[in-house]
């Protein structure tokens, strides 16, 4: 799992370094975490959208949990688009979207929640790469009990030939709803066909108080477009990186904070808090540099009302988790990270509330650290006998079955996983185990009726590499797959902290009935402050933040 870094540890290579199991302490209850101090406002100029406001927050429970407003259950809706299959250069080409009622016959209905009497108000966000807009791609549509939505109308014109996607979002305050994708091929000379009407299920009409979406796209012009979308829906703000791509300023970060990793605890109290300083300065960087002015301005004015921030979108843009929000006179409560939950999502991921931890499975192939056997012990210890228990793979034959076939509970990784510039890979007792050996289960949602929770417990096992059209990596495979939610590392990091990590992580969300942004930021906390080592930023965390684990015939505590 190559936990431990040495000073000759490098990107993309394995280390046989032994590690000692680190036992955490309680964590206190969450007396602080997901409701940061009030913030001075950031300025009267808003650059809100027309629109304006979505409605209420809601209560807050005292440990930060949002209490959900809708409870009863309703009928399920659907989210469905029309458009064009086909068109030549220089043809409108409408986008038709409505929310429908009916579960329809694709995708894995969830708990439906109550539609109030005065609707419940969606805001429906396109991204439309490659195709010229005519007006906006953000509108309000209200849902109301009973009856289909009225059709929203999004007005595109075809330029370059080629095969362009459009995506669709639905949003609800700050929670992410459901996505839908349709293509056109634009080409000379070709008449217009229309394409099939596409549709995807929502899930849920409800939404989480205090859930801010940073939804981050990148433009066919190579610019970015980042929108902020809570109560208040904010337009989208366009950005370019001076240098293209972020690619050679991360790998410089990453590989700085692997050295920090290594040296972290060597050194005296004047080397650490040097460390502590350097990794400081660098998140204030990071905000300065890479999140547009703007769009700074509108989170101060969120600050006060955010429980959890989820990030959708070009998450390799920036490493969000090392963010340090510092302007002026306004600073929040340390790292992005270790003030909020902090979570992603990738295209085509499902919102999934429930992670049923019914059963088990722990990937320690040969040649893994030889502590990976203690840290899956104290795991089957924390899960007990109620979750049954599918033993210990080795072989690649076996994980690839057991995935294709649905794997549903948990799969936790303790290996060794190698980063290189092709892409990840984890050496099995019968050969290599990569990204694509997870495209068949991708591309049939082979786990979109169990929704595992996948725990990569190795050497950057968040690492992604650009295929095609796409990203390929552990993370966007198994989320495409149906998996309900995904953890991993961006850079190597420290044995011990890894194992404070995990364990802390698993008792706040199975023993203590936390949901998964609460635990991964109480395990983050457990570990910050470890002799200047940065291994509590590496790790990443793929779901719904408001997603609780379910164990069957547990006695699951959620009491502070």
């Amino acid at each position: 799992m190559e936990h431990h870094v040495g000073d000759a540890a490098v990107a993309g290579t394995t280390s046989d370094n032994r590690y000692e199991w680190a036992h955490s302490s309680e964590v206190p209850p969450d007396t602080h975490t997901a409701v940061p101090p009030a913030v001075s406002s950031g300025g009267a100029d808003s650059g809100t959208w027309p629109s304006g406001s979505l409605g209420s927050y809601g209560p807050v429970l005292p440990d930060g949990r949002g209490v959900v407003p809708e409870t009863e259950p309703g009928e399920p809706h659907r989210l469905t688009a029309e458009l064009a299959e086909q068109a030549p250069p220089g043809r409108e080409v409408p986008l038709q979207v409505q929310v429908t009622r009916g579960a329809g016959d694709a995708g894995a209905a969830l708990r439906e929640f109550h539609v109030p009497a005065e609707g419940a108000r969606l805001v429906i966000a396109v991204h439309a790469p490659g195709l010229l807009a005519l007006g906006d791609l953000q509108q309000e549509v209200t849902v109301m009990p009973g009856r289909d939505s009225d059709v929203v109308r999004f007005g595109l014109r075809t330029t370059a030939p080629g095969l362009h996607t459009v995506t669709v979002r639905a949003f609800r305050g700050g929670t992410f709803l459901s996505e839908l994708r349709a293509q056109i091929s634009v080409q000379a000379d070709t008449p217009a066909r229309d394409g099939p009407t596409r549709s995807a299920p929502l899930t849920t009409l409800a939404f989480d108080p205090g859930e801010v979406t940073l939804q981050v796209l990148k433009g066919s012009d190579g610019a970015h477009s980042f929108q902020l979308l809570s109560e208040t829906t904010y337009a989208p703000e366009s950005f370019r990186l001076l240098a293209g791509n972020a690619h050679g300023a991360r790998e410089l970060i990453y590989d700085e904070l692997r050295r920090t990793a290594a040296a972290a605890g060597s050194g005296g109290g004047a080397d650490q808090a040097h460390a502590h300083r350097r990794l400081r300065n660098l998140g204030v960087q990071l905000w300065a540099s890479a999140v547009p002015d703007a769009v700074r301005r509108q989170f101060w004015e969120e600050a006060d009302r955010i429980t959890s921030l989820t990030v959708l979108g070009e998450h390799d843009a920036v490493p969000w988790e090392l963010l340090y929000p510092r302007d002026r006179d306004q600073e929040g409560d340390g790292f992005l990270a270790e003030w909020l939950p902090v979570v992603r999502r990738v295209f085509g991921q499902e919102r999934v509330r429930e992670l049923p931890l019914h059963r088990a499975a722990f990937v320690v192939p040969p040649g893994s650290p030889p502590e990976a056997e203690r840290e899956v012990a104290a795991l089957r210890n924390r899960l007990g006998q109620a979750v049954a228990d599918f033993g210990t793979l080795t072989q690649r034959s076996v994980v690839s079955d057991l995935i294709d076939q649905g794997a549903a509970g948990l799969l936790h990784f303790a290996c060794h996983n190698t980063f290189t510039s092709s892409g990840s890979r984890v050496t099995m007792a019968d050969g290599s185990f990569d990204p694509l050996d997870l495209a068949y289960a991708a591309q049939s949602g082979a786990l979109r009726t169990t929704h595992p929770l996948i725990f990569f417990n190795a050497c950057r096992s968040a690492g992604e590499i650009d295929w095609f059209a796409t990203s390929l990596g552990w993370a966007p495979q198994f989320l495409r797959a149906g998996a309900g939610a995904f953890i991993g590392t961006l850079w190597p990091v420290r044995s011990d902290s890894a194992l404070t990590f995990a364990d802390t992580f698993y008792n706040q969300l199975v023993t203590r009935g936390r949901t998964l942004g609460q635990a991964s930021l109480q395990a983050r906390q457990a570990i910050r402050n470890q002799g200047g080592d940065p291994t509590w930023l590496a790790y990443v965390v793929y779901g719904s933040p408001a997603a609780r684990a379910v164990l069957p015939q547990a006695d699951v505590s959620t009491a502070d």
